[in-house]
């Protein structure tokens, strides 16, 4: 099974961030166990519903965060998280209609994650910490 490995490569220095993303990864690693074994519908539905939930939940927490630090690219940062959120629906479609997206699933899930946290994330890491390395706070 595809597995991603939480290192410390991914820490953002945001705590509220850093333990989302530790979920994630888990939620994710998950999702591949269950692929791999063949879990019933049923399982497998609860799994995606949650990956989809708990993922817009660090979103729309992520976001709150960087648009009171004031970051510039907001706008692009939130769509990137409209558009994960569209595939894993369509995903999750797949599945439903019976395909096995299995592969895809994880390596999608996986390789976003990795870049999103590596690339994407460390741009408003920046603003939403001061110099100092503490959190900024809004207002």
């Amino acid at each position: 099974m595809i597995k991603l490995e939480w290192t410390e490569d991914f820490n953002t220095g945001i705590e509220l961030v850093d333990k989302q993303h530790q979920i994630l990864v888990r939620a994710i690693n998950l999702l591949g166990l269950a692929l791999e074994r063949g879990s019933d519908k049923e399982l497998m539905d609860a799994i995606f519903e949650t990956l989809a939930d708990y993922t817009a939940t660090h979103f729309a927490d992520e976001e709150k965060l960087f648009e009171a630090a004031g970051y510039p690219e907001s706008e692009a940062h939130k769509h990137a998280h409209k558009m994960f959120l569209q595939k894993v629906t369509e995903l999750k479609a797949q599945f439903d209609a019976g395909g096995d997206p299995a592969q895809e699933v994880m390596v999608f899930l996986i390789d976003w994650l990795k870049n999103h946290i590596l690339g994407t994330d460390r741009k408003y890491i920046p603003y939403v910490l001061g110099s100092n390395g503490q959190m900024r706070m809004a207002g």
